[in-house]
């Protein structure tokens, strides 16, 4: 029997343009031994907030740490693994790509790739909110105290980067297939502005953001690939061959899309 209950919660109105999650995960008892479970970059960015044991991290490139009591999740460009240490207990909020930067202040670039102390992104002003949420007795409350929190933290943020939301509309719109140029001059600025604005607000390049779209977009076709093959999914998400798809597929997932369908252990 499954002793881990996930949650999704309902994102007040005002909230919701921004984000478009808010969850938790518990579970009554201490769970230790599971097989790792694979995160794929998805093009979002998510806030944590442990009120029991945190998980322990394990990066693509070997290394692995235990999670910060709170703690960002910047724009991802390689898998991670995720295991816990004990008893389980979090409330996370996962940001639109376009969302994120309206709550976290200065740029994203410096948590890009990263799992980092909240701490160390809202100084120690997020210290009294993290502390309630750990300290408060029921999830819903919890769940009150998290909404308190980015509202408070929308009051104090940036304002609105037209040219960045632009540019992540046609990025998604055209499924990560546009060149930089292209975007730049559908934009009106010019390539070396964008990537500046782009990646102060979003963490990664323009053409980073686009090679994570077409990945995302082609798991969902393999995810409902029917009677498609990987063929004819890797054209239709705009890889130039099977080869090429390989390729981003084991950068990104560290697997080939076949691998993927028959791996229970991978979030996707």
């Amino acid at each position: 029997m499954d002793q881990k209950k996930y949650r999704e919660y309902p994102i007040p109105p005002v909230l919701a343009p921004f984000i478009k999650s808010i969850w938790s995960l518990e579970s009554d008892c201490p769970i230790r031994g599971e097989p790792r479970e694979r995160i794929l970059p998805d093009g979002c960015i998510e806030l944590v907030f442990h009120f029991h044991q945190p998980f322990c991290t394990h990066f693509a490139n070997g290394e692995a740490v235990v999670q910060p009591l709170s703690f960002v999740v910047g724009q991802m460009n390689q898998f991670i693994e995720i295991s816990p240490r004990g008893r389980i207990g979090f409330i996370a909020v996962r940001f639109h790509a376009h969302g994120a930067y309206r709550f976290l202040p200065g740029s994203l670039k410096a948590v890009a790739t990263e799992v980092v102390d909240a701490v160390h992104v809202w100084k120690h002003w997020i210290t009294e909110w993290a502390e309630r949420i750990a300290l408060a007795s029921t999830m819903r409350s919890r769940v009150t105290i998290v909404e308190q929190m980015l509202l408070a933290s929308l009051e104090r943020s940036r304002p609105q980067d037209i040219v960045v939301d632009r540019c992540l509309e046609l990025i998604q719109n055209h499924a990560g297939e546009l060149r930089v140029a292209r975007l730049a001059c559908e934009i009106g600025a010019s390539t070396r502005q964008l990537n500046r604005r782009f990646e102060n607000a979003i963490g990664i390049s323009p053409k980073e953001f686009s090679r994570i779209t077409r990945f995302v977009y082609a798991l969902r076709q393999l995810r409902g690939s029917g009677c498609q093959t990987l063929t004819d999914i890797a054209v239709a998400s705009g890889y130039f061959d099977q080869a090429h798809f390989n390729h981003e597929f084991r950068v990104f997932a560290g697997k080939t899309p076949g691998e993927l369908l028959t791996d229970p252990n991978i979030a996707f």
